[in-house]
């Protein structure tokens, strides 16, 4: 669902660079969280809770979204 946040976090990540302002980018971008194990929630929680598992929310902040695009969840 597209709320007023949203769209104001999607717009800002659009215009943070013009490599953005491409869908293939957007394209990658999913590829890369969905090959993530650890975004994907395909892993052991911290003592004994679940697993992380990043949401649409999460991967549109700001400093979350600079992470996974600079591969920091790829080990």
């Amino acid at each position: 669902m597209l709320t007023k946040d949203r769209v104001t976090k999607i717009s800002a990540r659009w215009n943070d660079s013009t490599v953005h302002q491409d869908l293939g980018f957007w394209a990658e971008f999913f590829e890369l969280v969905g090959s993530s194990p650890f975004l994907m929630g395909e892993g052991e929680g911290r003592d004994g809770a679940k697993p992380f598992r990043a949401t649409f929310d999460w991967l549109i902040k700001p400093s979350n979204f600079v992470k996974v695009v600079e591969g920091n969840y790829h080990a």
